[in-house]
């Protein structure tokens, strides 16, 4: 069967979903237990426990209801899990930074505010309102590799209270993407067939590409992908799509996103109907 291949090349870094759809993730950077260890200075043992923390290059936001984007970071995104729960009174989402290379780093307002595919447990840590989240997580954005691996401190009355993080991909280079998405140029009606993106991390640190294929046909709705790669190593991911109910002839397109850019895919429903001279 003849292939329509799109290929792009792109030298960024990135690591990399209304209906989430299925939408894969890897972390870029697993936590081995503990997550994170009090620091020495600590005033006392704090009521607040930090669950989980993870690195990513990107993440899958809902753009609309049936649809994905995604959103790469400018240097990477720290995501840390709290679980403020048995806290007296539970600190406000400002009183936590992440420190890392003697700077500051308060929490980040998402650009999109249906996040998918973040590495650690909960939801968007919030206080006060009324979607409040005392166990949920926090999202920090830094340059893409820190000197050392990052802190989280919370600030309170009783004193400071610091947590040294496992994520030492934080001070590791980001992957650097090269990618292309296939499809087949023709498929019969009432069948099924796959979508492969193929990655090539060209990068000098390890990192997941993640994206997600836009469908409008036979329904509007987002399948996700993900590739985990080491520096200088390849793989590919596959969506399923399938052809319902389509007319002979009739062109479908799937748009493809990445945190390195995106394309659209298209295939014809070929029914094997001869044409009448």
């Amino acid at each position: 069967m003849p292939s329509r291949r799109t290929y792009l090349a792109a030298l960024v870094a990135a690591g990399l979903a209304g209906c989430v759809g299925e939408t894969p993730g890897t972390s870029e950077s697993p936590s081995d237990s503990p997550t994170a260890t009090t620091a020495p200075g600590t005033s006392e043992p704090p009521d607040v426990a930090v669950e989980a923390a993870a690195v990513q290059y990107s993440y899958h936001h809902i753009e609309n209801v049936d649809w994905n984007g995604i959103q790469p970071a400018d240097g990477q995104f720290v995501f840390v899990t709290v679980d403020a729960r048995p806290a007296d009174s539970v600190p406000a989402r400002s009183a936590f930074t992440l420190v890392a290379d003697g700077e500051q780093y308060e929490p980040t307002e998402l650009a999109h505010r249906m996040p998918v595919t973040i590495d650690v447990p909960g939801r968007a840590y919030s206080v006060g309102d009324d979607n409040s989240e005392d166990r949920g997580w926090l999202a920090f954005e830094t340059p893409a590799e820190l000197d050392a691996a990052p802190a989280l401190r919370l600030d309170r009355d009783s004193g400071p209270a610091t947590w040294e993080l496992e994520a030492e991909t934080a001070t590791a280079p980001p992957p650097v993407w090269e990618w292309s998405a296939d499809a087949p140029e023709t498929v019969e009606p009432e069948s099924t067939f796959e979508i492969t993106v193929t990655a090539e991390n060209v990068g000098d640190g390890a990192g997941t590409f993640r994206g997600a294929v836009n469908f409008s046909y036979p329904m509007y709705m987002p399948k996700g992908f993900a590739v985990s790669l080491d520096p200088g190593a390849s793989g590919a991911d596959t969506v399923e799509a399938e052809i319902r109910d389509a007319e002979d002839g009739k062109e479908i397109e799937y748009g493809v996103r990445t945190p390195a850019g995106e394309t659209t895919v298209s295939v014809t429903v070929d029914g094997g109907t001869a044409t009448p001279d």
